[in-house]
């Protein structure tokens, strides 16, 4: 196997140091730079994968958060447009009741109104009635020319009940 070697021009201790040689090197570089390339590259996809997973994560809580949000919003204007129709409620009430507080402050002023001119007619047909009754005196007290006494006292009432009765 030497004279093969020989003949094909291959030194057989040349090639076998070289065969050391790359075995050594095989060594260090598997030892020093393969393994600690690999050890990287599977710290790296690590955090490749941690960092996908928590992109996921993030879009799910995001999507729960839209939904929680929405929701909330909705509940928000649900509440919100039964406060204005509770408000609006309240206001026709309410305008309801002023109406009815102006109309009866009206009826009550109309009647008072009422009662004060009724109590003014009575009183100027009192005072209407006292000075019919001086005037009646005085022409009788003129005509007869006497003192006006109890008979007199008597004509004057009735002059003054027909008055009434005409309502002069």
């Amino acid at each position: 196997m030497s004279e093969l070697l020989s003949q094909l021009g291959i030194n057989f201790k040349l090639l076998l140091s070289q065969g050391v040689n790359f075995f050594i090197v095989l060594v260090v570089l598997t030892v020093f730079i393969y393994r600690p390339l690999l050890k990287l590259l599977g710290e790296r996809r690590k955090k490749i994968e941690m960092g996908l997973k928590g992109a996921e994560e993030a879009e799910r809580r995001l999507a729960q958060i839209e939904a929680v949000k929405d929701a909330k919003l909705r509940e928000g204007e649900r509440t919100a447009f039964e406060m204005i129709k509770k408000a609006e409620e309240n206001a026709r009430l309410r305008e309801g009741e002023i109406l009815e507080s102006a109309e009866k402050k009206a009826e009550d002023a109309l009647k008072k109104a009422r009662e004060i001119e009724e109590q003014r007619r009575i009183e100027a047909l009192s005072s209407l009635a006292s000075e019919a009754r001086g005037i009646v005196r005085e022409a009788l007290a003129k005509a007869v020319s006497l003192n006006p006494n109890a008979v007199d006292e008597a004509l004057i009432g009735g002059a003054v009940e027909e008055l009434k009765k005409h309502e002069i």
